[in-house]
């Protein structure tokens, strides 16, 4: 069994090793480093990487090796109310190989995940938890959301611990979390959902789920909007009349999001309210996440581009502080990123300190990409608070202006990272 999990997990780091190497090649001096269009460098890295792994995998060497029996736990339904709107499961991590493991948290699928690793390094034969909580206080329904440990196993350098089930409520929206990847900011999107309300009255009557467009706010009205039509129970899915839950659902109301073009470049976070008029749960709540994109690509080891779109930072020592970095490319060989094009125009907490390098200008004219280098530092002292996250006090953030062919573009990073003491 575990030969199996190894080879079929030696076969995904190929992919994995390249993927990360494409998107963070350093800077040589302050030229143009050829081997990003070489692919025979690539080929190299990919096999060193590969015969380490192989290396790890047949004892040649010492490593340490992950163990994980088990990587999804399912909450099953559960039923919200004020007592219990959170799920919580400890995920076990054991170090079987001959060499110490280091865990660290890397990344979420969603603003409503947590998690947190009990001990960090491992020596061999050492096991830990890894503790994954879900949040539903803004909404019911189905969940299924993934939290990500890198590790320096060479044959698993990442983690992936899964955690699904069911919130029940009087009234849910399904699914009551829309994520949306690539969406342009020169056309509209769009994704339907259902808005589902449970009971009846003591005359075995649906109970009354009375949501018009009247009943429909946002933050953003100028981009997003929600348009309600009444809807009957054959409108149900064929996943939802499958659920032990949703299949008792006694009124439905049916929804469509629309992202009109317009939205800068970079993440996005909506919450959508809406009024049920129902005494027993007034107001819910859809969270809406996503990314735009266009001619600047952000990479970085710490930012999540397929599921937050966010610099995902962590937790960090007020008493120490903490540094990271991303990447802005452009793909466009007229464009020259220098101060006057490419600047911070905004951070958020004010606090943030963000600079930016850039390649020599002359350089850049013979270079088909280039890209500018930032640094973001969280200065020792930092207030104690929580940086992430719609709702929360405060939202981390970096706002990067850009001139380009006569206009002024923005793109929105979103920051996430919790000051601890």
């Amino acid at each position: 069994m575990k030969k199996s999990i190894y080879a079929a997990a030696l076969g995904v780091l190929i992919g994995v090793v390249l993927g990360i190497i494409l998107g963070f090649v350093s800077l040589r001096g302050r030229g143009w480093n050829l081997s990003i269009e070489n692919p025979e460098y690539w080929e190299s890295r990919r096999q060193a990487e590969l015969a380490a792994a192989e290396a790890a995998l047949a004892g040649k060497v010492e490593a340490p090796r992950v163990e994980t029996p088990e990587i999804e736990f399912d909450f099953g339904v559960l039923e919200k109310n004020k007592e219990n709107v959170t799920g919580s499961h400890d995920f076990p991590i054991t170090n079987s190989g001959t060499a110490p493991l280091t865990l660290k948290e890397k990344t979420k699928s969603c603003y409503c995940t947590d998690f947190h690793i009990a001990k960090k390094k491992l020596m061999p034969g050492e096991s830990t938890t890894v503790n994954v909580q879900w949040d539903a206080e803004r909404g019911g329904g189905a969940f299924k959301q993934s939290v990500i440990i890198s590790t320096n196993d060479p044959v698993r350098p990442e983690i992936f611990f899964n955690v699904k089930g069911l919130f029940s409520a009087p009234v849910i929206a399904n699914p009551n979390h829309l994520i949306f990847s690539g969406v342009s900011n020169s056309d509209e999107q769009s994704r339907e959902f259902h808005i589902l309300g449970f009971g009846t009255d003591s005359e075995g009557n649906p109970l009354p789920l009375d949501i018009d467009n009247n009943d429909v706010t946002v933050w953003d009205p100028d981009h997003f909007r929600v348009v309600l039509e009444p809807g009957t129970l054959d409108d149900l899915t064929s996943d939802e009349k499958d659920s032990s839950v949703i299949s008792k659902a006694t009124s439905l109301v049916k929804g469509t999001l629309f992202i009109t073009p317009g939205l800068p470049q970079g993440a996005f976070q909506e919450t959508v309210r809406f009024k049920t008029h129902r005494s027993d749960q007034p107001l819910l709540e859809m969270m809406v996440e996503g990314q735009v994109t266009g001619a600047v690509t952000i990479t970085g080891t710490k930012y999540d581009k397929h599921k937050t779109g966010q610099l995902v930072i962590g937790p960090v020592s007020s008493a120490a502080g903490a540094r990271e970095s991303f990447r802005l490319t452009f793909d466009d060989p007229a464009f020259v990123a220098d101060e006057s094009t490419v600047r911070i125009a905004s951070v958020r907490p004010q606090w943030l300190n963000v600079s930016l390098s850039f390649l020599d200008a002359e350089a850049q004219k013979s270079m088909p990409i280039k890209w500018v280098d930032a640094t973001v530092e969280i200065p020792a002292g930092s207030p104690q608070e929580r940086y992430s996250g719609p709702g929360l006090a405060e939202t981390g953030e970096i706002v990067v202006e850009i001139d380009k062919d006569m206009k002024t573009e923005e793109v929105i990073l979103p920051v996430s990272f919790t000051v601890g003491p």
